[in-house]
């Protein structure tokens, strides 16, 4: 039986909260902090146009306009929304201005438009024909190369108009501009932004973790992969994991300030731009072992906290806490070694549980560090 418990997701609207609370379990308590504000942010935004014939080349040819398929992805236009696109466009019509995302590898991603630039481009290479056009009728049934010569000239030199988001705009701010830009009607919560803006080694590296057997055995594949929950709870894991393992030492720009959505965009703009191959397999080995270890342990219950005769939900602090613990355990202890662990996990989860860093604030760094710190001590021990 489901019982998800999620609570208080930072910024997203009530329905967004009301329709994740009817899923699936798992306990996504987040910091109600506000956003920090960059009075000092270089925010760099560029106007751009490209006719549809060079936004082709750019697309198709080049590959330097990135088409995101994650973007707006329940939100597929019909038929006729792509026809009366056309329409507007043969007509002279001007059409809503659209967003881009520039990396420091010249690429450059939709961020607002894709579906207007999938519709344009679909057309111009003949994928669908018109239809339930009320104002040209006489093109209902035309695909773009039935049209007149002359208006597949209007059709290729139509002017598209954008603003291109560009470095070194902080990670931070084009995740702001993102959520503003995709609150209108995509409601995108905020993994699913994450996973848009940082395509790469991390999703594919989140998307491999979350199907391995290890971590579905040892949530009881109870953590439901709507709304991209499970890739939410496993990339705080791996990222807490690696920064409390002390990868980060020497990167200020990594360290943890308190503001977990700052932290995990930098996160996984490192694990796809500046981590070597070697770490990220390993630290990919390290999670799936840390997983089989905390099965092997404690079952599929083990990142619950015990309830009064009521199963409660896998919280996530402490999921990330005891993923943690784990990685440093060997895969053969013996059984004395593995008596005194049981133990020590027992009094901290029920330590955990009585104190009040693992519901609400969860994400400030005095809850961070309590829960880390305490897991120190029964690894300096386990050592």
């Amino acid at each position: 039986m489901n019982d998800i418990d999620i609570k208080n997701e930072l910024r997203q609207s009530q329905d967004e909260i009301n329709d994740l609370n009817d899923v699936e379990e798992v306990d996504l308590s987040i910091n109600n902090d506000s956003f920090a504000i960059y009075p000092n942010a270089e925010v760099r935004v560029e106007k751009a146009q490209f006719s549809i014939l060079h936004l082709q080349v750019l697309c198709r040819k080049r590959k330097e306009l990135i088409l995101n398929p994650d973007f707006q992805r329940n939100n597929v236009w019909k038929p006729r929304q792509e026809s009366e696109l056309i329409e507007s466009i043969l007509m002279g019509i001007p059409i809503p201005l659209m967003y881009l995302f520039e990396g420091r590898n010249g690429k450059r991603q939709v961020v607002d438009g894709r579906q207007r630039i999938t519709a344009i481009l679909n057309f111009l290479e003949g994928k669908f024909k018109l239809c339930n056009l009320r104002i040209l009728t006489g093109l209902n049934g035309a695909y773009f190369q039935d049209l007149d010569p002359k208006l597949q000239g209007v059709f290729e030199d139509y002017q598209l108009f954008f603003y291109i988001i560009q470095p070194p705009t902080p990670e931070r701010v084009k995740y702001d501009i993102f959520d503003r830009v995709n609150r209108g009607g995509t409601s995108l919560n905020k993994q699913e932004m994450r996973n848009a803006l940082y395509r790469g080694r991390c999703t594919q590296m989140l998307s491999e973790l979350c199907g391995s057997i290890a971590f579905l055995n040892a949530t009881g594949r109870s953590i439901n992969k709507t709304r991209m929950k499970d890739q939410y709870v496993v990339l705080r894991a791996i990222a807490f994991m690696m920064y409390f393992r002390g990868v980060f030492e020497n990167m200020p720009s990594l360290q943890y300030r308190g503001d977990i959505d700052d932290f995990l965009a930098r996160f996984m703009v490192y694990i796809n731009e500046e981590v070597s191959e070697d770490i990220l397999n390993q630290y990919a080995r390290l999670f799936i072992h840390s997983m089989s270890v905390g099965f092997d342990l404690l079952g599929e219950d083990g990142f619950r906290f015990e309830g009064n005769k009521v199963r409660r939900p896998i919280n996530m602090p402490l999921f990330e806490s005891l993923a943690y613990l784990f990685s440093f355990c060997p895969a053969d202890m013996d059984n004395r070694s593995r008596s005194w662990l049981l133990g020590q996990i027992d009094q901290v989860k029920s330590f955990f549980d009585r104190s009040n860093y693992f519901t609400g604030n969860i994400d400030s760094t005095t809850s961070v560090a309590f829960r880390f710190d305490h897991i120190n001590n029964i690894v300096k021990e386990l050592r």
